[in-house]
């Protein structure tokens, strides 16, 4: 089972008191363990996947099945729980109450890969659901999400829009009340598509949620960072109210992130993770033989708090 054992760090700024006693009760051990729902989705899109050798680059950007096996096999479990982490606070605030109290969460996930920060949400909200210890109010019943999804890879929408279908399923065999969450999916790549991520905004009225992962290197090579900068300040204007925007990037852009966030006036955060997954090694037989290995990588975030 995947799991990830955290080591935060001091950063710029402090995490808010409440957020870090969220994140205790949501991991009281210390160690980030994937959810019965999470890991069940994951492996049922696992086995469903080629297994071939990939490159590098094709792992950490999914172009064809095999790639996105890899991914999901080195990357997804990872990914997810920065994705968590970073929104802790926003999940235990009273902004996100608010903004659940309208019956729809609207999110956009940019750079959405098979759906990580979306599944990483709907994981929190159904971790926090009739738990007594956690602080934070659970999912209203009739609650529903819509999960904008932008990548310009085939396999990562299509695999996100499994996964998310695989959760609903999933959800009422361990005893979740999930409701019909909707998806809807965009392949131009961003800022190029912001007509298109305006005129939704405007249908749907606003985004509660906007999440940018892992994308900050390619769009600063390709659109420069000022240019990238003006594009997401221009978000401000599609958030609804106590809404909020994410910008999570790896350990290898510090000085990026950091010029960035200045760029936004938004705060920026570090974080270290250390986490010890374990993969399938043989799908297709039972039981599955399984292999450990250590992970250690640190990733920033920057979040603009809107109100």
């Amino acid at each position: 089972m995947p799991t990830s054992r955290c080591v935060h760090r001091r950063s710029t700024d402090m995490i808010g008191a409440k957020s870090e006693y969220f994140w205790e009760d949501l991991y009281p051990s210390g160690v980030c363990q994937l959810s019965d729902l999470i890991k069940s989705a994951l492996d049922q899109e696992i086995v469903c996947l080629p297994k071939r050798p990939v490159s590098d680059e094709e792992t950490r950007y999914p172009i064809n099945e095999a790639s996105m096996r890899a991914f999901l096999e080195t990357f997804f479990t990872r990914h997810l729980f920065q994705v968590q982490r970073s929104l802790a606070e926003y999940i235990a605030s009273i902004d996100f109450r608010k903004a659940a109290q309208s019956g729809l969460l609207r999110i956009l996930d940019i750079g959405a890969g098979p759906a990580v920060a979306s599944l990483g949400i709907i994981d929190m909200i159904h971790r926090t659901a009739g738990h007594e210890g956690l602080r934070t109010g659970v999912r209203p019943r009739g609650m529903r999400l819509l999960h904008v999804l932008n990548d310009t890879s085939h396999v990562c929408l299509t695999t996100g829009k499994h996964m998310l279908a695989a959760c609903h399923g999933l959800g009422r065999h361990f005893g979740l009340a999930l409701s019909d969450d909707r998806v809807l999916t965009l392949s131009t790549a961003f800022p190029s598509n912001m007509r298109q991520i305006q005129r939704l905004a405007s249908f749907l009225g606003g985004y509660d949620i906007i999440i940018l992962s892992y994308v900050v290197t390619p769009l600063t090579d390709d659109y420069g960072l000022q240019s990238l900068a003006a594009a997401m300040r221009a978000f401000e204007r599609l958030c609804r109210p106590c809404g909020r925007i994410l910008v999570v990037q790896d350990q290898f852009q510090k000085s990026l992130i950091q010029s960035l966030s200045h760029l936004l006036h938004a705060e920026y955060r570090e974080h270290t993770v250390t986490q010890e997954i374990y993969l399938r090694c043989s799908p297709k037989t039972m039981p599955v033989e399984m292999r450990e290995y250590p992970i250690t990588g640190v990733w920033f975030w920057i979040e603009r708090v809107l109100s």
